[in-house]
């Protein structure tokens, strides 16, 4: 019942631009070590996109011809598109940047092949730009995008070999090489074509850099919430650092999501529940970041979700009723959040005492696309009943 956050869809295109898109997404760390870089990048992860814009443009004004100022800038769009990928508003302005990031990369490179900070942001640029077409399933332009980047990727490794953005990156290459063969059997064959990877010593690379102090630990730490959360269903390691991301960036909405719904996977519900009306109540007062009805239906779903496995449920159905409304509404397609929705409703109307009205949301689950084990909750239920 937990739904799994939405991030890159896995499937087999995903394969085709895994190891050459995500692997190489550039920590949010200034290779300078520029304070006017790192305060912005600060801003960015507490979501004071206006404060971190200024410090970007200062920088850009005393350092034209470096890429960091303008990659930061188009992380600066990124992470406003991450806060609702629903919204293609920030598109033109990110892809914008990420070209005046290769161009201004393009003309260091021109004069030295081997600059090692022109080849790391603009690897990086390509990087991004990929993931965004990728979301957007833009397979083909990802791809190519992320075949580019990938050479850029070695070619920095050997540069600097120690350098700690780069063993970021082959950490999440050695979970997903590894990863990816387990959980679909069938794509074995494909990875010959891949260097072998390793989950275990993956996890311990991005550890590695999330021990650290830097603004690179930060982005290990959100990788670290994302895999143990979606892949690794180990909600105490997730809500370690979720907690640690939440508590020192209270007003970012992706780490404070994270946190509840680790809290929801710890079955931790009076603290899931305080966490997710908090979010509600942000997305009423169009807090930024939270202004967004999928994020508003998210909040309605799982206060529905831990008030009924409190013994609470006569709370709920106003809850599960928004998320239905709001489902309607926000998806062209059936979505996990939709069908779960109406599974959830059959629930509470079981625990009502009402189980002739809710087989009858039973048996509309049973007739949408299967969600990981929506279908067979479903059939439980309407046989057996919600107890």
């Amino acid at each position: 019942m937990r739904i799994k956050i939405t991030s890159l869809p896995i499937l087999i295109t995903f394969l085709t631009v895994l190891f050459i898109t995500i692997h190489f997404s550039v920590p949010l760390k200034s290779q300078t070590k520029d304070p006017e870089i790192e305060s912005g990048i600060s801003y960015i992860y507490h979501t004071k996109f206006d404060s971190a814009d200024i410090k970007f443009n200062s920088y850009i004004k005393k350092h034209s011809n470096n890429p960091e100022g303008y990659f930061f800038l188009a992380m600066l769009d990124y992470w406003k598109i991450l806060l609702n990928k629903k919204d293609e508003a920030y598109d033109d302005e990110f892809n914008e940047r990420i070209k005046k990031v290769i161009d201004v990369s393009d003309k260091i490179l021109d004069k030295n092949e081997n600059d090692f900070n022109a080849i790391f942001y603009k690897g990086g640029a390509l990087g991004y730009r990929g993931l965004l077409r990728s979301i957007r399933e833009s397979w083909l332009k990802a791809a190519e995008d992320g075949k580019e980047a990938l050479n850029l990727f070695h070619t920095a490794i050997e540069l600097q070999p120690d350098n700690k953005e780069a063993l970021f990156g082959i950490g999440i290459y050695n979970y997903f090489a590894d990863f990816i063969p387990e959980k679909y059997p069938m794509l074995k064959p494909l990875m010959i074509i891949f260097p072998k990877g390793d989950k275990i010593k993956g996890l311990m690379q991005i550890k590695e850099i999330a021990s650290g102090n830097g603004y690179a630990s930060t982005e290990a730490k959100y990788t670290l919430a994302y895999l143990y959360i979606n892949y690794e269903k180990n909600y105490f390691e997730s809500e370690k650092y979720s907690r640690l991301l939440f508590d020192t960036f209270p007003e970012n909405p992706v780490f404070d999501k994270f946190l509840c719904s680790s809290l929801i996977g710890l079955a931790r519900f009076t603290e899931a529940l305080e966490g997710y009306k908090n979010i509600l109540q942000n997305c009423q007062n169009n807090v930024k970041g939270y202004d967004n009805k999928y994020t508003e239906r998210e909040a309605n779903y799982y206060i529905a979700l831990a008030l009924i496995r409190m013994d609470r449920a006569p709370e709920a159905e106003p809850y599960i009723k928004e998320s239905l409304t709001l489902s309607k509404t926000l998806d062209n397609e059936e979505t996990s959040f939709g069908v779960f929705s109406n599974l959830l409703y059959g629930m509470y109307l079981d625990v009502m005492k009402n189980h002739g009205e809710a087989v009858k949301y039973y048996d509309k689950v049973l007739g949408m696309k299967n969600f990981e084990n929506s279908r067979e909750q479903a059939e439980n239920y309407k046989k057996n009943g919600y107890k």
